[in-house]
């Protein structure tokens, strides 16, 4: 059975990488100013909640796909050479890989138990109308 891939998505995991990549890029120069009034898309705290929604669920879905790469890693070790940059055996550079992949798979989903708590925090969070704001 093939994975279900979105219609969308008519092109290989790298190039799904690199375009996940790209939007971190400019999410990233996205929100280098604060929330204001005008900005569309990025007037107030609900956006901001809106956007650590949406990096809290990127974060959450990082691991699975990490965890299929080690799988894949570890299914064709046997079909590897190493290069002359490492002195380790291929099985050895599979092992490695693994295993940092699967330490990296526990940090982000820690980063994703953090990313839960500071929406939950935000979530209480609102904007008052000017005209109710006490002085």
């Amino acid at each position: 059975m093939s994975p279900s891939v979105s219609p969308a998505v008519a092109a290989g995991p790298g190039e799904v990488a690199e375009r996940a990549a790209e939007a971190v890029r400019s999410l990233n120069h996205l929100t280098l100013v604060p929330p204001a009034t005008a900005t569309v898309g990025w007037e107030d705290v609900g956006d901001l909640y809106r956007v650590l929604t949406e990096v809290r669920t990127l974060v959450d879905r990082l691991p699975q796909t990490l965890g299929q790469m080690a799988g894949h890693l570890g299914r064709s070790a046997e079909t590897y050479q190493s290069d002359s940059g490492t002195d380790l055996d291929p099985e050895a550079v599979v092992v490695k890989a693994a295993a940092a992949l699967e330490a990296a798979c526990c940090f982000i989903a820690d980063a994703a138990r953090h990313l839960g708590v500071a929406q939950g925090a935000i979530s209480h969070l609102y904007e008052p109308d000017p005209a109710d704001r006490v002085r």
